[in-house]
C-alpha cells in the first residue's frame, strides 16, 4: 500500500513525551479519537443499502468526523486523520470517489468502510467490512461469507497476540493460518503499522502475509518484536484470490502531503492546492473531494508531477468476481497486554461452511481472553446538522493558467 512515511520535526526528548502513553493527557487524546470514531462508523454503516451512493457515504463520513472534532480542544489541530473510504468488492482499499467517479451500492455488494480521526495529532483509525443483503433475515453464504469469517478471525487473533515480546512474524504466520482454513489469502501489500502522533505510519510495519521466498537472514531482518508503550492500528485485509494485486482502473482519490519535498509552483491552480492542503491536512491524507472546487484539484497535477503530494493508490485484485474485507482497530500495546480503543461493530448475518479446526495454534490463540475494550471519555461525540447525501456543490470554475 501506499501510505506514506512522514516524521514530525521534533526533538527526541519532545518525541518520545508526546508519545508516552503513561502521561494522562496523551492517553484521553487517543480516547476521544476512539470515541469518535466509535460514533461516526456505525453511523456510515447504518446508511449502506441498494442504491446508496458511495460518494455520498464518503462525504457523509467525513461531514461527521469534522462536526464531533469542532467542539474538542479547539486551540489544536484536529479533525480527518484518514478520509473516509467506502471500498467496494474485489478493490482493496482507499476508493473515495467524487460524484463525477460515483458507484451506486448493489445487492451482495461487499463494503469496507475505513476511516480514522486525530485530535492533536492522536490517531484513532477502524474499519469494518458488511454486505449489501437483500433479504436481511437470510444469512450470506459462499466466498462472501468465507472472506468475511476469516477476515473477523484473524483480526481478532492478532489483536489477542499484539502483547510486549510477541514477534512480528508469529502474528503474520496466524494471520494466514486462518486465511487458509477459509481458502482465502492476506492481500499483497497490506499490513498493520505503528503509529505515533501526527505519524500514521511510523515503521515497524506487521505483514498481513510473509512472502514465502524470504531467506532466512531477510526474515530476520524484517522481523521484530512487539514493545509496551506503542499504538498500531491493526490492519487485516484478506481475499478470496490468490492474494496477488494489481493497480485499479480509477485514479487516486487520496493523496497526502510529503513534507520533505519543496518546489517553486508557477500555475495557480498548483499553488491554490498546495495552500489548501498546507492550512487544512498538513501531514494528514485527504481526499480530492476535500478540495474547495475544480481549479484546486486541477492543481493535483501538478503537485503530484513535482512530487510534492504521494497518491494513495487503489489496488484490485485480479478478477472481478474476487471478493475483499477488511477489519481495522486502533490498539494500545501496554506493558499488560494490549487496549482495543476503537470498538468491533456487530457483523453481516454470515454462514461460511469451513471453521477454525481444533486443536490448532489459531485456535489456541482465538481460546485466549478477549481483550480489554477502553473506556468512554467524558467527551460525547455529537454530529449535529449532517445531513447524510447533501453534497457540496462547485462554485468555482476552471481557470486555465
Amino acid at each position: 500500500m501506499t501510505d506514506m512515511e512522514v516524521t514530525p520535526i521534533y526533538s527526541q526528548t519532545k518525541f518520545a513525551s508526546d508519545n508516552d502513553l503513561n502521561d494522562p493527557k496523551v492517553l484521553e487524546m487517543y480516547l476521544i479519537s476512539a470515541d469518535i470514531v466509535n460514533t461516526v462508523l456505525p453511523l456510515v454503516i447504518s446508511k449502506v443499502s441498494p442504491g446508496i451512493s458511495v460518494s455520498d457515504l464518503c462525504q457523509f463520513g467525513d461531514d461527521l468526523i469534522l462536526a464531533s472534532t469542532e467542539g474538542v480542544y479547539k486551540n489544536t489541530e484536529r479533525g480527518i486523520a484518514l478520509p473516509t473510504c467506502v471500498t467496494i468488492n474485489n478493490l482493496v482499499q482507499y476508493y473515495s470517489p467524487l460524484p463525477e467517479n460515483d458507484y451506486n451500492l448493489k445487492p451482495n455488494d461487499l463494503v469496507k468502510i475505513e476511516l480514522g480521526v486525530h485530535v492533536n495529532g492522536y490517531i484513532a483509525t477502524a474499519a469494518h467490512s458488511t454486505i449489501v443483503n437483500p433479504t436481511p433475515s437470510q444469512p450470506i453464504g459462499g466466498r462472501a461469507a468465507d472472506v468475511i469469517c476469516a477476515t473477523y478471525f484473524a483480526h481478532e487473533a492478532a489483536i489477542r497476540m499484539l502483547r510486549p515480546g510477541v514477534k512480528s512474524s508469529e502474528i503474520s504466520r496466524v494471520i494466514s493460518e486462518i486465511a487458509a482454513y477459509y481458502r482465502c489469502k492476506p492481500a499483497e501489500g497490506t499490513f498493520s503499522s505503528l503509529m505515533k502522533r501526527f505519524v500514521l505510519r511510523a515503521g515497524k510495519d506487521i505483514e498481513n502475509q510473509l512472502n514465502e521466498e524470504m531467506t532466512v537472514k531477510e526474515l530476520e531482518n524484517l522481523d521484530f518484536e512487539i514493545e509496551a508503550n506503542q499504538v498500531y492500528q491493526l490492519n487485516i485485509v484478506l481475499t478470496t484470490s490468490d492474494g496477488k494485486v494489481k493497480t485499479a482502473e480509477d485514479k487516486p482519490f487520496l493523496y497526502q502531503r510529503d513534507v520533505n519535498a519543496s518546489y517553486q509552483l508557477k500555475m495557480r491552480s498548483a499553488r491554490l492546492a498546495f495552500s489548501e492542503i498546507n492550512a487544512k491536512h498538513t501531514v494528514f491524507p485527504f481526499s480530492t473531494r476535500a478540495l474547495s472546487g475544480n481549479q484546486a484539484r486541477l492543481g493535483l497535477v501538478s503537485l503530484l508531477a513535482h512530487h510534492l503530494v504521494t497518491p494513495y493508490t487503489v489496488m484490485r485484485t485480479q478478477l472481478s468476481s474476487d471478493l475483499v474485507a477488511q477489519y481495522k482497530s486502533t490498539v494500545l500495546v501496554l506493558a499488560d497486554g494490549p487496549m482495543q480503543l476503537t470498538a468491533a461493530q456487530p457483523l453481516p448475518y454470515v454462514h461460511s461452511q469451513y471453521c477454525i479446526p481444533q486443536p490448532t495454534n489459531a485456535a489456541n490463540v482465538l481460546s485466549t481472553p478477549a481483550v480489554k475494550q477502553a473506556r468512554p471519555t467524558k467527551h460525547k461525540a455529537t454530529a449535529l446538522d449532517v445531513n447524510f447525501g447533501e453534497r457540496r456543490v462547485d462554485v468555482q470554475d476552471v481557470d486555465m493558467d
